[in-house]
């Protein structure tokens, strides 16, 4: 089980860029318009809840949360739950 909270952000986001098979680099969780497509493109929400962001899956049948300090981050976070590196 991969423990995403001991990761790094850089860690994080070279992990959804190789999910996606597309060349590293690209800066998920820092840039709205990159997480924020990553979230619409997989039905990917996002809720501040008890003092942190909660990424949350709303795919019926691929259901996944994520919790941190960084909204963008969970959303990669659950992106990446739902494709099987949990």
């Amino acid at each position: 089980m991969m423990n995403y909270q001991e990761m790094s952000d850089e860690q994080i986001e070279l992990a959804v860029s190789d999910a996606m098979n597309i060349p590293r680099g690209v800066k998920w969780c820092s840039d709205w318009s990159l997480a924020g497509q990553l979230a619409e493109e997989n039905h990917i929400g996002v809720k501040y809840f008890l003092g942190e962001w909660m990424g949350l899956s709303t795919h019926p049948t691929n259901f996944a949360t994520g919790f941190t300090s960084n909204p963008r981050r969970a959303i990669c976070i659950v992106f990446l739950m739902m494709k099987g590196g949990e």
